[in-house]
């Protein structure tokens, strides 16, 4: 089965400039769900009747970064950008990058629809996770995720947290960023 990908956009993914870093926040039910070891998709199956994903963009070629390129071992990649909803209320965006090396060894990265991605990788019996990065967003930056993502949900006053890791299996390696929405339950009772 061919794939056909979107042209390449010029700009990198929208968390290419969030303020990666180890430093976390001081709520512990936020800490909880920025480090759950295990499949997020899960875990927010747990917290609602009804989960879905719905998808913003899949294939679109974009340029790395650095430490992008640095995880993935290439300068450019696919980018997968979805909102994980539950009860028809968006808790998270996500984003997936992908090498074509990755594409090739993992060719159902390319057919997921409206499948989370957690699905597929935590499949895998071999699957190994690099240590979470932290990102907190300014009002700038979540302004600019939610108009591209279409969200109306204003920002926290505090600043909403992602974080992001490498899921890694076999031959395939996808970085996969996770900003948690502010109508999601990590916020429901923190305050920092």
């Amino acid at each position: 089965m061919s794939l056909s990908f979107h042209p390449t956009t010029m700009t990198p993914s929208l968390d290419s400039d969030w303020p990666w870093g180890h430093s976390a926040p001081a709520s512990p039910l936020l800490c909880d769900w920025l480090y759950e070891p295990g499949s997020l998709t899960q875990r927010l199956r747990r917290h609602s009747n009804d989960f879905c994903v719905r998808v913003l963009a899949e294939a679109v070629l974009r340029p790395l970064t650095p430490d992008q390129a640095a995880l993935l071992h290439t300068e450019q990649g696919y980018c997968r950008e979805v909102l994980l909803l539950c009860d028809g209320v968006p808790w998270v965006y996500a984003t997936s990058l992908y090498s074509s090396a990755t594409q090739a060894a993992l060719p159902a990265l390319g057919g997921l629809g409206s499948r989370a991605l957690g699905e597929l990788m935590f499949e895998a019996p071999d699957l190994q996770r690099t240590p979470f990065e932290l990102a907190r967003l300014d009002s700038r930056a979540y302004h600019r995720l939610a108009a591209r993502a279409g969200l109306t949900t204003a920002a926290p006053a505090t600043g909403p947290w992602a974080r992001r890791s490498a899921l890694s299996t076999g031959l395939a390696r996808v970085l996969v960023t996770e900003l948690f929405l502010p109508a999601s339950a990590p916020y429901q009772e923190t305050v920092s």
